[in-house]
């Protein structure tokens, strides 16, 4: 059995890692057997989506994820961008409760507000200990801003998994910014873990990180699609130096709007099964894509929940997503 480490344990340091590519790759290795023991939902803040995920409705929000059987809440934590005193963190310090509560960690996103977009790296950096220092030792997971390879992917006509898909002159302020970010993260807390995560095969992107020496502990895989190339994907992940690998968003494409809800759900069980099959030893967990439906948003992103919510914000009824989740996580 691999020894694993797992997102409340500190990590070291990484090198730079040797040239990967999805070209051509097979997966070389299917494992015996996977355990998964990291089992997460997605959600989102106020600020956000404040119809499905309304600020006073945190401590119910994560109180669900609890029953789900989930012991991780992946939640975008937007910076601050005031100084402590004049920042209004009753929201934060709300769903840091919550988890402790209800016995559930944070995985937080690290998300630049846009009247920020263009403030100096430093002062970020600065933001991001002020927010890290307020929660140390309570947070165990902090991921680095979300899917920065689409913002640097050159188009629509590369798979993203060659270090020549992606646009230098946008990968480089990426880079940079990635890094006081996670350097912010951990001048604050020395224990607590950095994620970086890609979609689909861009692993191209982690590969021009790595050859650069960000530093992180984590690498994450956002998957919508097909179980073959999920594991060819993870292969290729799983030979980057660092030591652990998440599943951060797991769902079918497009949710119910555009699948049924059993499809949904038999989408999220054999994935389940395939990874538990076969999936590299580097994977520790999953997080399906996303505990509620978000009526307000156009388009597919509005029905990706394993709850059906209503355009008032209030809840209706559990898709079946949330009962093949919840049997999975327990084992069954």
């Amino acid at each position: 059995m691999v020894q694993r480490r797992t997102v409340l344990k500190a990590m070291g340091g990484v090198a730079a890692a040797s040239a990967l590519s999805l070209g051509g790759l097979a997966p070389q290795r299917a494992a015996a057997s996977t355990t998964l023991t990291a089992w997460g939902v997605c959600g989102h803040p106020p600020m956000i989506d404040d119809t499905s995920y309304p600020a006073g409705g945190i401590d119910d929000q994560i109180a669900l994820a609890a029953e789900l059987g989930v012991s991780y809440y992946r939640v975008d934590f937007l910076l601050p961008t005031s100084d402590s005193a004049s920042t209004d963190w009753s929201w934060y310090d709300a769903a840091v409760a919550a988890s402790h509560a209800h016995g559930v960690g944070l995985i937080a996103i690290l998300t630049v507000p846009d009247s920020v977009a263009n403030a100096d790296n430093g002062w970020l950096q600065d933001q991001v200990s002020m927010l890290v220092t307020r929660y140390a030792g309570q947070i165990p997971l902090y991921q680095i801003q979300n899917e920065m390879d689409g913002v640097c992917i050159n188009s629509s006509g590369v798979d993203g998994s060659s270090i020549n898909d992606y646009n230098p002159d946008v990968y480089g302020p990426v880079r940079d910014r990635m890094a006081a970010l996670g350097a912010g993260v951990r001048a604050s807390d020395s224990q607590a873990g950095r994620l970086v995560n890609i979609t689909w095969k861009h692993t191209g992107f982690l590969q021009l990180l790595n050859n650069d020496g960000l530093e992180y502990e984590v690498n994450g895989l956002d998957w919508y699609w097909g179980t073959d190339d999920m594991l060819a994907v993870l292969e290729v992940i799983n030979r980057f130096p660092q030591n652990e690998i998440l599943l951060t968003e797991l769902d079918i494409d497009g949710g119910t709007s555009s699948a049924t809800e059993q499809e949904q759900a038999d989408y999220i069980s054999t994935a389940i099964q395939t990874l538990t099959a076969s999936a590299p030893d580097k994977v520790h967990g999953v997080c399906v894509y996303e505990l509620f439906d978000q009526p307000a948003w156009d388009g597919s992103q509005a029905h990706y929940g394993l709850v059906n919510v209503n355009a008032d914000g209030t809840w209706g009824a559990r898709k079946q997503a949330f009962a093949r989740y919840q049997q999975a996580i327990a084992g069954g």
